[in-house]
This record gives structure tokens, sequence and C-alpha cells, in this order.
């Protein structure tokens, strides 16, 4: 009977049913009578609760997950022969990767101590084993211990522990030609992979150095160049498509920190438009005008290192967080998902508007009647300025208090954008065959997304007496319009290339608009292919917002979109931030308001609950409420 509910138990986990998997293995482990059914559902249960950590960041997850794999140990000394040895390396391997993913998520260095320790002792289990399958085991031990001081390092800011990881990642390569045929091709490939972005990462952490940086880029260009001769002999696809695709992004960050702007952001443009080759309706000058803009104002993380701000209300901020002030039972509050809302309600009623005024686009009501789009799209916000006193002033206010909401800061670590799939943006663009509605293929219900896109906004502006933005504005000054534009970094240099190349691609086109005869059907396709970018600008009125915005478009109708029925809007969820957030500033009036809010009773349950979450008190000078 035991067996049975384990292979339903599986079957539900595979199908990412984790709560009824857990179900289903707790019957299971009532029933179990013998050693190896104990070490089959203790492994099942462990890995349930780390797929759902994994699923829905909650790091607590992780800690029942290691609770099963630690009596999987307890087991599974009780078998014999080399079974003994297997279950006990495959044990500590998953206690590993509890600490290593949990370190990660919660920005806890220390955690990657402990990681060790298990993947360490991995090692030594995998050296009693025999033949290739020791070759094998001892080998992915060495990748772990080589990512957790790659990691750590990259978390820390401390280089030498490049060097660390460098060593075990040279130790996998070792074993990794011990092995035969395919496999070892493949192991290689990873192998190297992991010693050149050991070495591009060095590179761009000792930019000051330039003789030592130039070093690090040498030879991490030396295993990019291997891992392209190894990928050639690669005899599986699916393997060698996601190889090059990897590779491809490895080189194109090569290109940024060498400083071959010029070719980065080619190579970025260039993958972008196969994304958007997807949509055979697109004209081909369009379509790389598009892929230019989006090239221009999609972030990778490599070109951005600043921290960025949410604003909102003390309530939702408390829902985010999974606390509650005035709740009696905190242990039954979950932390919720941040929403993407609709682009229809935004601030700027103007929304997505600005470029078609821009390219000279009118939208025509038919015997007013305005027709309605099957899709729209759904944000999440954030600004480059932290701890802003009109920011605080506009969002987030507790009964029309001023600066009484709370300012959630993101990215300080440098560990929240993560490599954007684009893709997932415009998922549904890509589905539907120019907006006129006929389904390319059959589509199901795309799945929150937490790689969606960062993108910086963009401000549009008319040149009069009045408006003048000469210091950020990208166009020459040959037009009646500019755009304002602001660096993302430090990097001057790739913000002129950035300036430029978004020059060139609006130049294109408004060229494309005002000199292509369209006939009704070519103009509607065209116009619906400005759904990947119209949402990225906005009316110059809005540029002290500083905007950055995670972007997705979505069908109206599909099981995706959520309803909401105390704010009676409809919204995305885009994902659970508790792990991502390193801060929490709350406003100088949060204690000012009618709701009876205490700071010290935000940090004590936020403290309890999210413990690697900083909580600071704003300073800034505003008048208390009602004070005249």
């Amino acid at each position: 009977m035991a067996n049975d509910l384990i292979k339903q138990g599986i079957e539900l986990f595979n199908s990412e049913k984790y709560a009824e998997a857990i179900q289903k293995l707790d019957e299971a482990l009532k029933t179990a009578n013998n050693p190896q059914q104990q070490v089959n559902v203790q492994y099942w249960l462990g890995r349930c609760y780390f797929d759902q950590a994994l699923q829905t960041n909650d790091t607590i997850l992780f800690d029942k997950a290691r609770g099963h794999f630690e009596k999987r140990l307890v087991w599974a000394e009780q078998l014999s022969g080399e079974k003994i040895i297997e279950k006990q390396g495959d044990t500590q391997h998953w206690l590993g990767r509890c600490y290593f993913e949990q370190a990660l998520q919660i920005g806890n260095a220390v955690l990657f101590d402990m990681a060790r320790e298990h993947f360490q002792k991995r090692l030594v289990w995998a050296e009693q084993l025999s033949g290739e399958k020791s070759i094998e085991k001892q080998g992915y031990a060495q990748h772990w211990l080589g990512r957790c001081y790659f990691e750590q390092a990259l978390q820390i800011g401390n280089a030498v522990l490049f060097d660390m990881a460098r060593e075990h990642f040279q130790k996998r390569l070792v074993w990794a030609k011990q092995l035969n045929g395919n496999n070892s091709i493949e192991k290689q490939i990873i192998a190297q992979f992991w010693l050149g972005r050991c070495y591009l990462k060095q590179a761009k952490q000792n930019q000051g150095n330039i003789e030592q940086s130039e070093d690090y880029l040498s030879e991490a260009e030396k295993c990019f160049d291997e891992v392209s001769k190894l990928v050639e002999k690669s005899k599986d696809k699916s393997f060698k498509k996601q190889a090059i695709a990897k590779l491809r992004r490895d080189f194109r960050e090569l290109d940024f920190v060498k400083g071959n702007y010029e070719g980065y952001f080619k190579s970025k443009q260039e993958h972008i438009q196969q994304k958007l080759s997807k949509n055979k309706k697109i004209n081909g000058r369009l379509k790389e005008n598009i892929a230019a803009v989006l090239a221009v104002l999609s972030i990778d993380p490599i070109e951005f290192d600043k921290p960025l701000a949410h604003y909102t209300s003390p309530a939702v901020c408390e829902k985010l967080l999974g606390i509650g002030q005035k709740e009696s039972k905190q242990e039954n509050i979950v932390a919720g998902k941040m929403r993407m809302n609709s682009s229809a309600y935004m601030n700027d009623p103007y929304e997505g508007k600005s470029l078609y005024d821009l390219l000279g686009i009118q939208e025509p009501d038919l015997e007013n009647l305005s027709e309605l789009s099957r899709h729209n799209a759904f944000f999440a916000c954030f600004s480059s300025r932290v701890n802003d006193l009109n920011q605080f002033r506009l969002y987030g206010k507790v009964g029309n208090v001023e600066a009484s909401g709370c300012c959630l800061v993101l990215n300080r670590r440098g560990n929240w954008i993560r490599e954007p799939d684009l893709e997932a943006s415009f998922h549904r663009l890509n589905d539907q065959d120019g907006f006129t509605g006929s389904v390319v293929k059959e589509t199901t219900a795309q799945r929150p997304s937490e790689n969606l896109p960062l993108y910086q906004i963009a401000y549009i502006f008319y040149r009069d007496e009045y408006t003048q933005d000469k210091e950020y504005d990208v166009m020459d000054g040959k037009t009646d319009f500019g755009i304002r534009l602001k660096p993302i970094s430090d990097n001057l240099d790739w913000h002129e290339v950035r300036k430029q190349q978004l020059q060139t691609a609006l130049k294109g086109l408004c060229g494309y608009w005002k000199d292509t005869d369209q006939s009704k059907e070519e103009f509607q396709e065209n116009k619906a292919a400005l759904e990947y970018i119209r949402y990225l600008f906005k009316d110059h009125a809005f540029r002290d917002e500083e905007e950055f915005r995670l972007l997705q478009i979505e069908e109206i109708g599909s099981d995706k979109v959520q309803y909401c029925p105390d704010t009676n809007t409809a919204f995305l969820e885009y994902g659970n931030v508790c792990t991502r957030l390193d801060e929490v500033i709350l406003g100088t009036n949060y204690e000012r308001t009618n709701a009876g809010l205490k700071v010290e009773v935000f940090r004590h349950l936020l403290k309890r609950k999210q413990p690697h979450i900083k909580v600071r008190h704003s300073s800034l000078p505003i008048n208390p409420p009602n004070r005249y």
C-alpha cells in the first residue's frame, strides 16, 4: 500500500501539486514498514517542500524540507551495500541545496558555509563509490562547492572567493574528461561555462586594476571559446540549443565588460529581434526599430546595480510581508504576492498614448464608439528615487496624510534583477496573428513570471519656451520633440550608446509612419506592433518619478487575469517579494494617521517573520497632518 501511495505522491509532485502530494506522502509515511520505503517517502516529502519553497519564495519551507532529508539520513543508515553510500551522498546534496537556495533568497552569506559542509560530505560519500558513478558524483559535488563560492563572492563582493570557486570548477572539468561519450562533452561544457563566468565576474569587480581585469577577460574568452568547440560535438539537440543561448549571453556580457558597447547592443538587439520574429505580421523595417527600442529600455543585470523603490500603503506593505498590526494570530498570515495593475487606471490618463502622438498616429472613433483591444497591459512600477519626498507625498497615503506610506527598497544587494525573459512580457502578442484575433497556436494561461524584464521609462516632451531638458535629451535638437532618458548607472559610455541607438530607432519609426503608404489592414497591423513599446514612454510631466516598470500584456478574460472585489480592479500576480526586499522605509507621518500604526510594532512583527529585511523611519521634512 505504501508503494502505491508513494507512486501517487510522485505523480502529484511531477504535476507541481505539492500540497496534494504532501498529503498523499504523509499517508504513505504511516504505512511504510521498511527502511527503503521510509527513505523514499522522506526524500519525496523533502523535495515537495524544497520545490514549494522555490515556487513561493517561502524560506520557512526549506526548514521543513531539511527536516525530512535529515530523517532520510537516519533511515539510509539501515540500508545495505552500496545503497547506503548512494542515499547518504544524495541526501547530503539536498541538505546542501536547501541552505544554498535559502542563502540566495534571503541574502545570508553564512548559509553558503553550511551548504558547503553538506556538499563536502557528499564528495566524501562519492569517493567511496566505484566506476563512472563515482566520477560523475564527485563532479557534481565539485560543481556545487564551486557554486557556493561563486554566489557568495557576488553577495559580499569578495573577488578572492572567485579563485576558490574556480578551483572546484577546474576539478569538475578534470572529472568530466574522465567520463564517456556525450556525457563527458556536456559536463565539460558546464564546467567551462562556470570557469568563464568566474573570470568574467572577477574582471567586472576588478575594473579599477586595468591590467588584471584584462587578464581575467582574456581567460574568460578562452573558456567561452572552448565551450563553442565542445557545443559542436554535443549530440543532444535540446542541450545544444540551451548551451548556445547561454553562450551568446556570456559573449554578450563579455563585450559589455570589455567596453565593446556597440557589439553588446547589436547582439542584444538581434536576440530581441529573434523573439519578435514569432509575430510574422510585423514589417521587417518596423521590427528592427522596435527591437532597438526594447534593447535600449530593457535592463539586463550587468547594466544596472542601483537600488529601486516601490511606494505603497501600509496595508499593502503588510500584506506583502505576511504581517498585520492589530492581528492576534500572526502565524496564520501568509505573505501575499505583488500585483501588476492595469494600464487603464494608472495616474496618467494618457498612459500608452504618448508614443502615438509622437508618431502622428490618430485613433479614429467610428460613430462615437471606441474599439476596445483584446489585450491589456499590466504594470508593477518602481522608482530610482529612494526615500523621496515627492514620491512619499503622492503614493501610499493613509487617509490623504502625505508621507504616511511605505517605501520598499529592492536590488540594494543587486540580486533582484534577473536574466530577463523578454518573451514573458509579450507572450500573448506572439500567440496572436497581429492582434487580428486568430490564434497562431493553442496556448495555455501563462504562469506568473518573476523573470519579467525591467524597463526604464523614457519621457516625451515638445520643445517650447518653457520645456527644455537638454541635459538628458537623447534627440539632436533638430526635431520638435525631445526624449528624456537618464543614465541608469555611472557608466556614461554605455549611456551614450543607448542615447544614440534610441535616437536612431525613434527617427526610424517617425520616418516609417510618415513615408510609408499603408492600407487600412496594414495600418492596423503596424499599429498593433507598437504594443511592444508604447507603454515604455510617458509624458514629460511625470519625469520626476524616474520610473522603471515590470510589464506584461495579457488577454482580457484569460485565466491569468484576476479580479479583486475589494478594489474592483483586474490585476496580474507578479510574485512574492519578501526574499527580494532589502529594506522598508516608513514615511515621516507613518504614525500620524487615524490608523494607529506604530513603527516599533512594525519592526517587531517583521523581525519575527522576515528578519533579513531592514526597517528605517524616514525623517524627510514634511508637516504633520492638520498643521497649517
